[in-house]
């Protein structure tokens, strides 16, 4: 079997890490770093031993597929140009700028697979691959409530949205996975810190079919949390990203009555990036299906929307009080 030929587009702090993952993927081949950077691109291409190249037209007629981690406001224009080349593509999230550039990405993509239906496009949300999520998934958790927080010290990067779109995008895609329903209403409180923009935010989102969540982001934290908490009935999981660990409580019949049964999952730790564009190489080869899918990336996009505008009505309550 051929393997998958490979551009990189942007290698920031993200991006340098899909080209080093492209570079020693088994089922593929990087062709090229792409970055405008005179110093950055051809740096970052010399560590993976790829060739540089300052502009993907320079090198879309020699690959077949296009990872892009170039920043959001630059998603549109690239993901357009590689779709009229008929090119597999893996979106970083967020998907798109805007809820209007995400639905300007998905009719490229419709009209794309015109030509080509199995065209493949994902974006990026690798908490999807984390091992523990995987594990969570694979027991068939029904959650009715969870509680995710993700906070961090202050990253001087991503400066140019707010913490919803850089943080908290995360877990509003992985909590429609886990709930398996849309999002209905949307509550919210943020507050810019360090920033012009919202750099704390907690939100609590009601789903249909009745689940709730509430989640907390921010890039203004003293150190580093990344937790997801979820209750179903008579079970309960506690979820840490960072440690790839998953406990588990569930009420169970003894003996002597009802007992709480204790659980830690056995996790085959793995790099969820790693994991992440792994599976697009598979399925641009046709040997695999997973993937976040752009229109599930519209989806979170459309949620990470709604717990904006909540935010900006508290903030014009608490200026105009």
């Amino acid at each position: 079997m051929s393997k998958l030929r490979v551009a990189v587009v942007g290698v920031g702090h993200l991006g340098q890490h899909h080209a080093r993952i492209a570079g020693s993927a088994p089922d593929a081949v990087l062709v090229a770093v792409v970055d405008p950077d005179p110093v950055r691109g051809p740096e970052i291409a010399a560590k993976v031993g790829a060739p540089w190249a300052a502009t993907l037209a320079e090198v879309l007629d020699q690959v077949d597929a296009v990872q892009i981690a170039a920043p959001t406001g630059f998603h549109l224009a690239l993901g357009l140009q590689a779709l009229k080349a008929g090119k597999h593509l893996l979106m970083e999230k967020p998907l798109a700028a805007s809820l209007e550039e995400g639905k300007a990405l998905l009719a490229g993509l419709a009209e794309a697979r015109v030509a080509k239906p199995g065209l493949v496009a994902q974006v990026g949300h690798l908490e999807r691959f984390n091992p523990a999520v995987t594990a969570l998934r694979e027991r068939g958790f029904k959650p009715r409530f969870l509680e995710a927080v993700r906070v961090s010290p202050f990253p001087a990067r991503s400066l140019e949205v707010d913490v919803v779109m850089d943080v908290m995008i995360h877990d509003l895609d992985l909590l429609r996975a886990l709930v398996g329903r849309p999002v209905i209403d949307v509550e919210a409180v943020g507050v810019p810190v360090l920033t012009p923009f919202a750099d704390l935010v907690n939100a609590r989102l009601k789903f249909e079919g009745g689940a709730f969540a509430t989640v907390t982001a921010s890039r203004v934290a003293r150190k580093k949390e990344r937790t997801l908490r979820a209750f179903g009935d008579k079970e309960y999981a506690s979820l840490d990203f960072a440690t790839q660990k998953l406990e588990l409580l569930r009420l169970v019949m003894g003996p002597e009555g009802p007992q709480v049964h204790p659980e830690t999952a056995d996790i085959e730790e793995g790099e969820p990036l790693r994991l992440e564009i792994e599976a697009f190489h598979a399925a641009c080869l046709g040997t695999g299906t997973d993937g976040v899918t752009w229109e599930e990336g519209q989806e979170a996009m459309h949620v990470a929307d709604l717990v904006q505008k909540a935010v900006a009505k508290s903030l014009a309550e608490i200026n105009q009080g």
